[in-house]
């Protein structure tokens, strides 16, 4: 049995509120899965990618960024030590992309990569109670995990007798962990979770829920349009570790301030009408573009993110939407979504 999330459940109001108030369940599994395995999967990772990943010990993990020679996004990961084997989390459906640029310089390397995905199911629970909800359900409990301060830390667990990897993934500033198990088992592990109180949720709150954390996503505001400093991601650069794949250019422009824009969180006006790809301009002035729109289900407040250039990125800029979009946006924030780094 496949699992997959409906736009909506039943009511997006209720959904949103599980998912920012309460605790919520989310079918995720349209995120890639990749089992990294062999003595060099880590050393590997951390010469192709911004953060330091080499040492991580079993139960942790770290976000990291695959950039291209230019410095630009090929995928933002999450890399977990398993113990048995490095799991990579990539954006939906980029499982394949990041294979291929594995392969690409994958050498001598003792290294294999097998997909996942189709044999898995990925399931979210976010929320302000995510712990306490997913203590019911679990055996070892949750405590076992590392303080909410690390994100990527995981643990083997069981749900409805059902072998289960629980990894704790924050959803900007809204708790969250990714529960990986088998395709077969899903469905079991779903109902369980759902008679503990966790409200399934479907796309609408969910993807509202991205948008008001200023969760970035490849397509709109991750790809090779944009490099790691300007989508916020600062937090998952190692700006000490030895080379790796566009590292020269990254740290060029971190040294000498030549970032050109920066995402920007966005609140519209009332009855500002919009779509992603609206051009964002001040003074007569191009200055942005937005990449995603989103309703919130309790207030009806439209919010977006978008890139806007570096001197015109500053919490309450006032923006105007160019023709034929009508109204303005006000920069909420500047998001960073590990945090500001030691950079």
């Amino acid at each position: 049995m496949t699992l997959s999330s409906p736009q909506v459940y039943s009511d997006a109001v209720a959904e949103y509120r599980a998912a920012t108030e309460d605790a919520a369940l989310y079918d995720n599994s349209a995120t890639g899965r990749l089992k990294a395995s062999g003595a060099d999967a880590l050393d590997l990772l951390n010469r192709l990618s911004t953060n330091e990943v080499v040492n991580l010990p079993p139960g942790r993990g770290a976000p990291t960024v695959l950039t291209t020679d230019r410095g630009r996004i090929l995928d933002l990961l999450g890399v977990v030590n398993t113990g048995d084997y490095t799991l990579l989390l990539t954006s939906p459906g980029g499982q394949q992309r990041v294979m291929d640029w594995l392969d690409k310089y994958t050498i001598m390397e003792d290294l294999t990569v097998t997909d996942l995905t189709p044999d898995t199911a990925l399931l979210t629970v976010c929320g302000p109670r995510s712990d306490a909800a997913l203590a019911a359900v679990l055996t070892p409990p949750l405590p076992s995990l590392p303080e909410a301060g690390e994100p990527y830390s995981a643990l083997s667990a069981s749900i409805a007798g059902q072998e289960t990897l629980v990894i704790r993934r924050p959803l900007g500033e809204l708790p969250a962990f990714d529960l990986l198990t088998g395709q077969d088992a899903a469905p079991a592990v779903w109902d369980a979770l759902a008679a503990a109180g966790i409200s399934p949720i479907g796309r609408e709150a969910y993807e509202a829920a991205l948008v008001q954390q200023a969760v970035p996503r490849y397509g709109r505001e991750l790809g090779d349009a944009y490099n790691p400093l300007e989508a916020g991601l600062i937090g998952s650069i190692d700006f000490a570790k030895g080379c790796y794949i566009g590292q020269e250019v990254i740290a060029r422009l971190d040294t000498y301030q030549k970032v050109q824009k920066y995402l920007a969180r966005l609140r519209f006006s009332p009855g500002a009408v919009v779509v992603e790809g609206a051009g964002l301009e001040q003074e007569g002035r191009k200055v942005g573009q937005v990449t995603s729109l989103a309703v919130i289900p309790t207030t009806g407040e439209l919010l977006g993110l978008g890139y806007v250039r570096t001197a015109r990125a500053a919490a309450g800029a006032q923006l105007t939407l160019t023709a034929p979009a009508q109204g303005s946006a006000e920069i909420i924030e500047l998001p960073q979504l590990f945090g500001a780094g030691a950079g």
